[in-house]
């Protein structure tokens, strides 16, 4: 077809068409290359969120401010309660998974309402809301309005409906500093995002749109939006209202012109603070917004809370001012409560400071250890017989706390009356020794065990609550010790075997007695549990075993304060019995654990003697039963029960036996120092007759117990000065066995002077080291090397 058979112009409008074509394909395809090639934009990346604390169960601990100073929960859109997303999408953005980001209907009635004079209505999406908050754009323009859509449909080409709403329900404003739906959950109904009710849903939804004048707490139009979205809800919910993405909110019995439900609110200031020490620790490790999830249960923590803020009112009275408690369930090691102090904003005890992280003397906590250590080495078993009596380790001369000694107990009593003495007589003994064994266990002991020495039994060094805490659930655990939790994912380390299942369980068997136990629905619960008292009175405390739970309190002053009164008998023991008594009475079941641990254990009941803790219970008429582990507790005779000959008409000891005239008698046979501290307790422990004169020779050199040399003590240089030779005398003194009635002192061979069994002979020796000889009367002997040193 020739071009003149064109109509005239069509030329000039095929131009004009195309033109405009293109005029309006390039700004789409222009936009479209931008969507496809510009940066993703961000959505929640970058975005600080609030660290927070809950405890076991999820509930609120503390919630902390983000790095620009708002209240912002990090939720995910799985933990948004069903109820908030129909609301939202009911009031905000109804076809919100229908439209692109922008919704041109929406956008259309909005501007035709306003040019009409109604009341201005929202036409962003939610998209163009997470844009807008996202990136901080102003929308009070045309310009900046167009921004807006653009970047919503940018935000909907790069990411997913699913996480477009996340985003809104992590940024959207809640009035003040309060952003995102976790947040306001949290603050204003005192719940999670998860459990926000349908009332709660639908007063929550109308904030953002206006979160000055509609803010829960104190915003003037909030119940009025408030009460519009309750009749539009229920308008939704009502036969013939909508479908899909605002399906039923479920019946609310609410009906016009009727009050609208009850909404109980509460505000930042109003924010829980629990358990504060423990919410201070964790806090700073609230990261990204992933909370910290402490082990902590809060019923028990506030029930340990009432119980150290009551014995500080009662004891403030008396000096007694602070206190602190550690409760861990020792199956799990989880720290299960935890009170740093008696008053954690009490600026006069210091009360911030976390009393369970501080070091402290532990006094004689640390004395079952060493009994199971004790155990597990062979040395004893519960009716072993203990002396306590003065003795000097190497220049180290420990008393008691009551500074009495009591002779002869059996280890179970020894170790629950706390005497010094036979505790640290097992110390002496135990290879290995227990400074290993409490670097093992985690103690941090940042001395050698030389720095130490015997004075670790008593607490020579310092331990946090913790650390005892995690020593007495060892016991619980069949002797393996685990680090104690404090909140999920802490790197609980391996677990180090530290006594044998049998020696742990017995140790927790010689702590019990039937004086002291709890009541709970379940029947009585044994306390098994030591005190202890630092030196100097600074330090109070009590450690043990309450059903599945370790318990530990302590009772003094940050400040290192003493107070006569800080004994942990006398004042940590009740707290310790107060809380375990609550415990056992609101905590639900407190089963006693021990005899299913103990169950399947190399563990017997033996018949010993009761005097001397025996097995050989031929010549004891008093026995009793003990708990024993065959093949690692001692079988050794004391030797105190002798069979010997007794002439029955002089009442002496015969050498040999005589038909008629002898008859054999059993007799115990107590060394001369344990004698004398029966004496002193009023019972009385009668040596063995004399041998008759009619022995002669015979009698000889006889079994029995060689004497043992109580001063000069063993590793001590003796000094004298000879300006003062008078002054310069070395006490020499011997115990002997019961049958001896004197003793004889020797410098090598010179004979030095003849003594008393117990009573002191004053010698006057040279210079340099000299080995002095003891014998008693019957030919028994003893050596001990010593050092002098002659001074001007």
């Amino acid at each position: 077809m020739s071009p003149e058979a064109f109509p005239k112009g069509f030329h000039v409008r095929k131009t004009i068409a195309f033109a405009l074509v293109l005029t309006l394909l390039l700004p789409i395809a222009a936009f479209w290359g931008w969507l496809v090639l510009s940066p993703k934009p961000p959505l929640l990346d970058g975005v600080p969120f609030s660290p927070l604390v809950l405890d076991r169960d999820g509930n609120l601990l503390r919630l902390g401010l983000s790095e620009d100073e708002k209240y912002r929960v990090r939720i995910r859109l799985n933990e948004v309660a069903p109820e908030m997303v129909r609301a939202v999408l009911l009031y905000e953005d109804r076809h919100f998974y229908r439209h692109p980001g922008v919704n041109p209907l929406s956008l259309l009635r909005a501007s035709a309402g306003m040019l009409g004079g109604a009341r201005r209505m929202g036409g962003s999406t939610i998209t163009m809301q997470v844009a807008r908050l996202r990136l901080g754009l102003s929308t009070t323009t045309l310009s900046g309005k167009f921004a807006q859509m653009a970047r919503a449909l940018q935000y909907e080409y790069h990411y997913g409906k699913g996480e477009i709403l996340e985003a809104y329900f992590n940024l959207a404003p809640y009035g003040g500093n309060i952003e995102g739906v976790g947040a306001a959950a949290r603050i204003y109904f005192r719940t999670t995002s998860g459990r926000l009710t349908r009332t709660e849903s639908l007063a929550l939804a109308v904030v953002p749109q206006n979160p000055v004048r509609r803010s829960p707490l104190n915003g003037p139009d909030f119940e009025a939006a408030r009460a519009r979205m309750q009749m539009l809800a229920d308008a939704e919910d009502a036969p013939g209202g909508g479908q899909g993405a605002t399906a039923s909110f479920g019946a609310s019995g609410f009906a016009l012109g009727r009050a609208l439900p009850p909404l109980r609110v509460y505000g930042p200031a109003r924010l829980p603070f629990g358990a504060p020490h423990v919410s201070s620790e964790t806090l700073p490790l609230s990261r990204g917004g992933e909370p910290v999830r402490t082990c902590i249960d809060s019923g028990l923590q506030r029930l340990m809370e009432r119980a150290v803020a009551g014995f500080a009112a009662r004891g403030r009275r008396y000096g007694l001012n602070n206190a602190a408690a550690l409760l861990i369930h020792w199956p799990s090691m989880e720290i299960r409560g935890l009170v740093g102090s008696a008053g954690f904003s009490d600026a006069a005890i210091s009360g911030q400071v976390d009393g369970t992280r501080a070091r402290r003397s532990p006094g004689s906590t640390f004395k079952p250890f060493i009994y199971g250590m004790a155990l597990d080495q062979g040395l004893i078993h519960p009716q072993t017989l203990l002396p306590d009596s003065p003795r000097s380790f190497g220049g180290y001369d420990p008393e008691n706390f009551d500074r009495v000694f009591r002779g002869p107990l059996p280890a179970h009593e020894a170790l629950r009356a706390s005497r010094n003495l036979p505790a640290i007589l097992l110390a002496s003994q135990l290879r290995p020794g227990f400074y290993g064994f409490l670097l093992r266990a985690g103690v941090d002991l940042p001395f050698s065990a030389d720095h130490y020495g015997l004075s670790l039994v008593l607490g020579g060094a310092e331990v946090s609550m913790r650390e005892l805490g995690g020593l007495y659930a060892m016991l619980a655990n069949k002797g393996v010790w685990r680090h104690p939790r404090l909140y999920e994912g802490e790197a609980a380390g391996s677990a180090v075997p530290l006594l044998s299942p049998e020696a742990a369980v017995v140790t927790l068997r010689m702590l019990e007695d039937d004086a002291h136990f709890v009541r709970s629905k379940e029947g009585p619960v044994p306390l098994r549990f030591k005190t202890g008292t630092s030196n100097g009175f600074r330090d109070a405390w009590t450690a043990g075993v309450v059903g599945p739970y370790v318990l530990v309190v302590w009772v003094g002053n940050f400040d290192n304060t003493p107070n006569p009164l800080l004994v942990g008998g006398d004042v940590a023991a009740p707290l310790f019995t107060d809380i375990a008594q609550a415990l056992a009475s609101d905590a639900g079941p407190l089963d006693d654990l021990v005899p299913v641990q103990q169950e399947g254990l190399n563990i017997t009941r033996e018949t010993v003697c009761t005097a001397t803790g025996d097995l050989d219970v031929s010549l004891c008429g008093d026995t009793t039963e003990t708990w024993y582990i065959p093949g690692r507790s001692p079988t050794r005779s004391s030797g105190v029960f002798r069979t010997i000959l007794i002439d029955a008409e002089t009442g002496l000891r015969a050498c040999r036996p005589v038909p008629g005239r002898t008859e054999e008698r059993v007799w115990e046979f107590w060394p001369s120092d344990l004698q004398a501290l029966f004496l002193r307790a009023g019972v009385v422990k009668p040596p063995p007759p004399p041998f008759s004169p009619e022995c002669g020779p015979e009698a000889g050199v006889q079994p029995g117990r060689p004497p043992r040399i109580i001063t000069p003590k063993d590793g001590v240089v003796y000094q004298r000065r000879l300006s003062d030779p008078e002054r310069s005398g070395i006490p020499l003194v011997a115990s002997t066995d019961a049958d001896a009635s004197a003793v004889f002192w020797f410098v090598k061979d010179r004979f030095i002077g003849r003594g008393v069994p117990g009573e002191p002979l004053v010698w006057h020796p040279g210079d340099g080291a000299q080995m002095l000889r003891v014998v008693d009367n019957l030919g028994r002997a003893a050596m001990q090397k010593i050092v002098v040193r002659t001074l001007p």
